[in-house]
């Protein structure tokens, strides 16, 4: 029998394909606030939630939580929510594939998120007034809200507004590292991905094998927070062959399936305690689905 879990987000627009590929090893229990879409049909059971950040999210969790043997959450606002819940969670914790408290609000608040790696000497975009500037919201996934800086002016506006941080924009070869920790902290596995096309989330990427990111994963990262579960680290390796940390996303990342067709199934661990995977270096993968250019 397949162990059931739980997927939130189910009706996102990555979704349809990902879960179709989880299904193969797992039963899926797909959530969404949204239950107009069509994770009804593709997931094993779908249910109708509550907002991500309100009260109601954290006892719908509870409850459902009967139903599955792990909890892995797609959304920020959700994952926030019950890391600020902590005492009302304590009975399904076991199930609940989060990491700690201080790693959380660290990686989800993005001013927090840079001054913390800063503080550790690592190197992260600056906030000193450039010719090439972004506005980003301290709490966004997925390039959503971010504004380009064309002066002074605007750099000024932004750098005043307390849910924004103002940075310098990175020119370079990006790339998405999908890891995997156990519950120690200790890094069991982590695939890159050159991201060689992009528009919010990735629509084609590059598996590749790379001993200077892993490197820095490991002595850069993985080191200064404990992480649980699968998480994914975003990077730009710039024209001088210098690697700036981006943004860590402290959940699966939602091209996640690349990987997993790749040969790297995270979530394989939580069924079998699986920590070997074969992969297929250099395999370049598209997504399936159409993106809307509006």
């Amino acid at each position: 029998m397949k162990p059931k879990i739980l997927i939130s987000g189910a009706n996102g627009v990555i979704m349809k394909s990902l879960i179709s590929e989880l299904r193969k090893n797992f039963y899926i229990i797909g959530i969404d606030m949204h239950s107009d879409g069509d994770a009804r049909k593709y997931c094993d059971e779908f249910y109708s939630s509550p907002l991500g950040n309100s009260e109601k999210f954290i006892s719908f969790i509870v409850k459902l939580s009967t139903k599955v043997k792990f909890i892995f959450l797609f959304v920020d606002e959700e994952i926030l929510n019950l890391n600020s819940n902590r005492k009302k969670i304590k009975n399904i914790e076991d199930k609940l594939i989060l990491s700690e408290s201080k790693t959380l609000n660290i990686c989800l608040n993005k001013k927090k998120f840079s001054n913390f790696f800063k503080s550790k000497k690592v190197n992260v975009p600056s906030s000193k007034f450039s010719n090439s500037m972004v506005a980003k919201p301290i709490y966004g996934r997925g390039g959503a809200g971010i504004i380009k800086i064309k002066n002074k002016k605007d750099f000024h506006f932004f750098q005043k507004k307390k849910n924004y941080i103002v940075q310098k924009l990175i020119n370079g070869k990006e790339y998405t590292i999908d890891c995997l920790f156990d519950s120690k902290g200790k890094l069991i596995f982590d695939l890159p991905r050159e991201r060689i096309q992009t528009k919010g989330v990735s629509i084609v990427g590059k598996i590749v094998r790379d001993k200077a990111i892993s490197n820095f994963l490991r002595n850069k990262i993985a080191k200064y927070l404990n992480f649980y579960g699968p998480i994914n680290v975003q990077i730009i390796r710039d024209t001088r062959n210098k690697i700036w940390l981006i943004e860590i996303n402290p959940r699966l990342s939602g091209s996640i399936e690349f990987s997993i067709k790749a040969g790297f199934n995270p979530l394989l661990y939580f069924k079998s305690k699986k920590t070997k995977f074969k992969i297929k270096y250099g395999m370049v993968l598209r997504r399936s689905f159409k993106i809307s250019s509006e």
